[in-house]
């Protein structure tokens, strides 16, 4: 009984000296798109874009969590991204033999990309901390090629990171290394009723970004971001007159400017 009760204090004194904060944050974001598709080494296709043709926004919001007794923190964040714009392709017509950059035009996207991060944060020293997640996540892209070609690619993914902050006056340096490991990648495309399954949809991810505290609840925010993701090759799917296809190897290198602001209470 005794037992039971010391551990049921131990639990309630957790709760009651618990330290809870809020962020919400908002962020304008620029993407730059390198994008390519092979066969046996030989490009296929590709699409690049600069960070003023791919732009929108990023919303998000974090629980933090610290007991009083401990400088260690926890933190459960959500993160929405939506980005949409124009790219350059280059390519060739399905069927043709006139190969790589024998067609140029302009492709519309669409990109979305959401997560969920459950993270643990070490503070070493006062100005020094070591932050350990674990996020889950779902990426949505549209490629409108043209009105009769559209490809939708869809995963979710499990997202492990560490990143490490360092703390100058008001001025907080936090370089984040993240891994993105796809579950069930898919594409699907115009005329084609089945789903390409692709091999796989992994993206290496290091970004450095920079905080700026003007008050104790409100900052200002700058981040660059870049993406190392690589898609490998899918099965073969058959359109209605029994015509067979199949979605290449790709290798994205993406890049990503964000400036916003941070507010917390």
């Amino acid at each position: 009984m005794l037992k039971k009760l010391t551990i049921g204090m131990l639990l309630v004194s957790s709760t009651v000296f618990a330290k809870v904060s809020y962020e919400y944050a908002i962020n304008i974001v620029g993407m730059s798109m390198d994008y390519k598709e092979s066969e046996n080494g030989v490009f296929l296709d590709s699409e690049e874009s600069d960070f003023a043709d791919l732009n929108g926004l990023e919303i998000q919001y974090k629980y933090i969590k610290q007991t009083e007794t401990s400088q260690d923190f926890d933190t459960v964040s959500i993160n929405i991204m939506a980005v949409g714009g124009n790219t350059e392709y280059k390519g060739a017509y399905i069927g043709s033999n006139l190969g790589y950059g024998s067609l140029v035009s302009i492709t519309s996207n669409q990109i979305y990309d959401m997560e969920i991060d459950f993270a643990h944060t070490y503070e070493d020293r006062s100005s020094f901390t070591t932050t350990i997640s674990l996020g889950v996540g779902y990426r949505f892209w549209r490629r409108k090629l043209s009105a009769q070609q559209i490809e939708d690619y869809t995963w979710f993914s499990l997202r492990p990171s560490v990143s490490f902050s360092y703390m100058y006056y008001d001025l907080r340096i936090a370089p984040k290394f993240e891994f993105q490991y796809g579950l069930g990648p898919r594409m699907s495309a115009t005329g084609i009723s089945d789903d390409f399954k692709l091999g796989s949809a992994n993206i290496m991810e290091f970004t450095l970004p920079i905080k700026y505290a003007i008050t104790q609840k409100f900052s200002l925010y700058a981040a660059y971001t870049y993406q190392y993701q690589k898609i490998e090759e899918s099965n073969v799917v058959y359109d209605n007159t029994g015509t067979g296809y199949l979605e290449p190897e790709s290798k994205a290198y993406n890049e990503y400017i964000k400036f916003g602001i941070v507010f917390k209470y």
